[in-house]
């Protein structure tokens, strides 16, 4: 097999590969014999169709399956040959692929690229000492206590902070609109669907009725009040109190714990990790920082869009749950691409430069400690550990969370001053 190789730029190449006269008419012969045996034609004996009559018949196809099977097998010997890892799949052209000459094709393909780190082996960054005050751990608690509050019913005007449940009716000059709710409920300045709701109902009581107009533009979502300036036309229904439970014992045991002690306690230590977590991320963006200024090098743009659509992904998913606001992401791919392209670019930049060191320091990622991982995560779940390795295999994702754990070993090496 001959491999010339076109260097279109540090991370694109262009391999033009050519497999020996001899080797295609062996692939040939062996796929006419197959299709011998299989192939039944009206006038011939299963077997005994002359291969002149085949290759009339099937000539095309075969020479198709010569092409798909020489690629297959060839394209990852080049890239074993020439030490490329590619990051997509290559734009492959055919460029002669007949009986009697050799099988000669392209392969454009976008590689990861290789780089020699420099500049990490006394990298030094300022650390700051986490600390957890006793005001952290009462903000946290009442936080927490907030989660538990219950909303009761109470006669009284409405103020913020109060559950309003109303009736609404929608009207346009004069006119009834289809639409409006039935119960709608909202926390009085936090999570009504206009502002207008909060400043109409704020001291009103069960019973009052009030309204308010609103326009809306042409393009609005909604086309029932598109264009329209619409009249809100509100009953207030009841008006509800948040009640909170004391910070004790009793609360303790409702969340988990024996006693507001050991809850204080777990409080402390999850804040204590938290700001360590937000510390030590700190410190990773400005190593990372200042390793890309010293090791600037070209990237692939197909490794820069796998990472911008895993976070495409992440957000998505996010908002599935419930953890992301979808008002505060882009509305189409364009905004998209401007927010988060360029951190994507970064992300890749940084994976590739711990990747480099990693190799470059021989850190990698023992068994005992995916074990280990696993069996974390597994507790985390409520899984067991054969299950969730088995759902992590399957999932594909095993590669990718060795590959996480590994950057991890080359951040932690890299805090503790490199190889000094």
């Amino acid at each position: 097999m001959k491999i010339e190789v076109e260097d279109i730029s540090p991370v694109m190449k262009r391999l033009t590969i050519e497999v020996p006269q001899e080797e295609v008419a062996e692939l040939v012969d062996s796929l006419y014999r197959e299709l011998k045996k299989e192939v039944a034609i009206e006038g011939f004996r299963k077997g005994k169709v002359p291969e002149s009559v085949l290759r009339q018949r099937f000539g095309k196809r075969v020479m198709s399956d010569v092409a798909k099977n020489l690629v297959e097998r060839t394209y990852p010997e080049a890239m074993g040959e020439k030490g490329y890892k590619p990051v997509s799949a290559p734009d492959i052209e055919i460029k002669m692929c007949e009986e009697g000459s050799p099988f000669t094709y392209t392969a454009l393909v976008q590689i990861r690229p290789v780089v020699d780190v420099r500049g990490y082996e006394d990298i030094e960054c300022e650390k700051v000492e986490v600390e957890v005050t006793d005001e952290d751990v009462e903000k946290s608690l009442e936080q927490l206590r907030q989660s538990y509050g219950e909303f009761q019913e109470v006669e009284r005007e409405a103020c913020k902070g109060d559950m309003v449940v109303v009736d609404v009716e929608l009207s346009s000059g004069g006119e009834r609109l289809e639409g409006g709710a039935k119960g709608y409920r909202f926390i009085l300045g936090e999570s009504a669907r206009f502002p207008e709701f909060d400043t109409t109902t704020e001291g009103l009581e069960s019973g009052d009725t009030a309204s308010f107009k609103k326009s809306f533009p042409e393009g609005y979502h909604d086309k029932l009040v598109a264009g329209k300036e619409v009249e809100f036309h509100i009953t207030v229904r009841s008006v509800k109190e948040k009640v909170l439970p004391a910070l004790d014992d009793r609360f303790a045991k409702t969340v988990g714990f024996d006693t507001i002690d050991e809850l204080k306690d777990r409080v402390r230590e999850e804040l204590l990790r938290a700001k360590e977590k937000v510390e030590k991320d700190r410190i990773r963006g400005e190593i990372m920082d200042k390793l890309m200024e010293e090791n600037p090098f070209d990237i692939p743009p197909s490794l820069v869009d796998n990472y911008f659509r895993q976070i495409v992904s992440n957000i998505m998913e996010g908002v599935r749950k419930g953890v992301i606001d979808p008002a505060q992401q882009p509305l189409n791919s364009e905004e998209f691409k401007a927010r988060y392209m360029g951190v994507a670019e970064k992300q890749a930049r940084g994976d590739i430069i711990l990747d480099a060191i990693a190799e470059k320091e021989d850190i990698a990622v023992s068994d005992e400690e995916v074990e280990g991982l696993i069996k974390d995560m597994a507790e985390r779940r409520g899984e067991s550990p054969e299950e969730l390795r088995e759902n992590l295999l399957n999932a594909g994702i095993m590669d990718a969370i060795m590959d996480g754990m590994r950057r991890e070993k080359v951040f932690d090496f890299l805090l503790k001053g490199g190889n000094k």
